[in-house]
């Protein structure tokens, strides 16, 4: 159950903390529906900047094969 007006906490010494939609704890996102569905995009968004870093990396001509699998080991396997 949602209220339609959000009103900010405020405390004793003046401080006030505003509300917020969404947030991030622990390198995850959550929203105030506590869905899944944002922290699914958020990720996906992570592991296609990844994989675009490193396309250009395995494409890349000017870097040799043993430099390529040194760093596929380093990233990938570790």
């Amino acid at each position: 159950m949602y209220r339609e007006e959000k009103e900010s906490l405020k405390f004793d010494s003046g401080e006030e903390i505003k509300p917020s939609t969404e947030c991030t704890y622990l390198g995850t996102k959550i929203d105030q529906t506590g869905d899944s569905t944002t922290e699914i995009k958020h990720s996906f968004n992570q592991t296609r900047k990844a994989i675009n870093a490193l396309n250009y990396i395995w494409w890349h001509k000017d870097i040799t094969k043993n430099r390529k699998l040194y760093i596929f080991h380093t990233i990938i396997i570790v």
